[in-house]
C-alpha cells in the first residue's frame, strides 16, 4: 500500500510538468518561443513546411518572414538572395488552408514571422 501511494504522488507530482510542457509546444517539427495570440490562432508544421493560421483580422495583412541559425542572431538568405521573405495569407477554402498563410519551407533551426513592424511568432526547430 506504502508503494501505491508512493507512486501516486510521484505521478501527480510530475503530470503537471507534462502537461504545461504540452500546451506550449505546437504539432510537429517546431515549438513556439513567442506567439502573438491576437494576431496568431494556430501553426501547422509538416517535415519543412510551415503554414501560420491567422485571426480573420489580419487576413489582409502581409507577413514577413526571417529565418536563423541562431536565436535572434543573425539572419540567413533566402534562396532568392532576399533577406526577408512576404507572404500573403490564403483565402480560399480549396485547399482547406483559408486563413493559413502560404506555405513556407525552410531548414532553418528558428522562424520569425513579422507583421506590422513586429514580431508576431517565433519557432524553434525541435532537436
Amino acid at each position: 500500500m506504502r508503494v501505491l501511494l508512493s507512486v501516486m504522488l510521484a505521478l501527480c507530482l510530475f503530470m503537471p510538468a507534462t502537461v504545461q510542457a504540452q500546451q506550449g509546444a505546437n504539432p510537429g517539427t517546431f515549438s513556439a518561443i513567442k506567439m502573438d495570440q491576437d494576431v496568431v490562432d494556430h501553426v501547422l508544421t509538416e517535415g519543412n513546411d510551415i503554414y501560420v493560421k491567422v485571426q480573420p483580422d489580419y487576413w489582409d495583412a502581409e507577413f514577413i518572414v526571417k529565418i536563423s541559425n541562431e536565436n535572434m542572431g543573425s539572419y540567413r538568405q533566402w534562396l532568392n538572395g532576399s533577406w526577408e521573405y512576404p507572404i500573403q495569407v490564403y483565402r480560399s477554402n480549396q485547399k482547406g488552408k483559408q486563413g493559413y498563410t502560404y506555405r513556407i519551407n525552410t531548414s532553418a533551426k528558428y522562424v520569425e514571422y513579422w507583421t506590422g513592424g513586429k514580431m508576431v511568432l517565433h519557432l524553434m526547430r525541435g532537436q
